[in-house]
């Protein structure tokens, strides 16, 4: 099992429940999708927007 996640190119370093969270919850998510293939390798790409980024 292998899951991160980089914030501006950064990797945030996840310890052992945040990492089998995420991984469940992705795979979980894709494998409902009904694809024609099994996934071997699942990407995500969020870009926020800018009124997103503002601090409050």
């Amino acid at each position: 099992m292998d899951a991160k996640i980089l914030i501006n190119g950064k990797e945030v370093r996840l310890k052992d429940y945040p990492k089998r969270v995420l991984y469940n919850l992705l795979v979980g998510y894709v494998k409902s999708l009904n694809l024609e293939e099994e996934p071997r390798e699942i990407e995500v790409y969020v870009k926020l927007k800018e009124e997103d980024c503002r601090k409050s």
